[in-house]
């Protein structure tokens, strides 16, 4: 009998932790709320055991679980119920409250979206106009390239001779 209560008495541990599950419907929550339970109820029922005796008997594991197995079909059918609703009623004002926050943040993504755009609107201009220029297309025919500025120096010669000819063509690459 002794391990029937303590049975009864830990499966508050799993209401607790179905809660968690409840509140939080991820599978990896899940997982992780059934390994800490059955760790917690092994441990529960090696401690009883140590305090019954020496060593772990049949009857006190079988009580242990029957402990459970009888709060979860008769008291905690009823309070999954009152759970499940409570867990709903929450889910929907969230999601109302979400959906309200969502409206308010999408007007204001929405206008700083546009300002952007036409910010990089005006850079992307800036851009395509660069490389226009960039791309212009060499003159066709060869075009004599030379320095007309004859400077003269202080003692008056001239500096014709330091002229620089140049022709430039396309080239095949072009």
């Amino acid at each position: 009998m002794a391990a029937f209560a303590v049975g009864l008495l830990f499966a508050l541990v799993y209401e607790a932790l179905r809660i968690v599950r409840i509140l939080l419907p991820f599978k990896a929550v899940t997982f992780v709320c059934d390994i800490v339970f059955f760790l917690l109820a092994a441990g529960a029922v090696t401690r009883l055991s140590l305090v019954l005796g020496n060593y772990i008997r049949g009857y006190t594991v079988i009580g242990f679980g029957a402990g459970v197995f009888t709060y979860i079909t008769t008291l905690g059918r009823v309070i999954n119920r009152l759970e499940n609703a409570v867990a709903d009623a929450v889910r929907s004002v969230l999601a109302a409250f979400f959906r309200a926050i969502g409206k308010v943040l999408r007007k204001w993504i929405g206008a700083i979206a546009h300002k952007l755009s036409l910010l990089f609107g005006r850079i992307h201009k800036i851009s395509e106009n660069t490389l226009k220029k960039l791309r212009k297309p060499l003159q066709n025919k060869p075009q004599l390239v030379y320095n007309k500025r004859n400077r003269n120096i202080d003692n008056g010669r001239s500096e014709s001779r330091n002229v620089i000819y140049a022709k430039v063509k396309r080239g095949n690459n072009a």
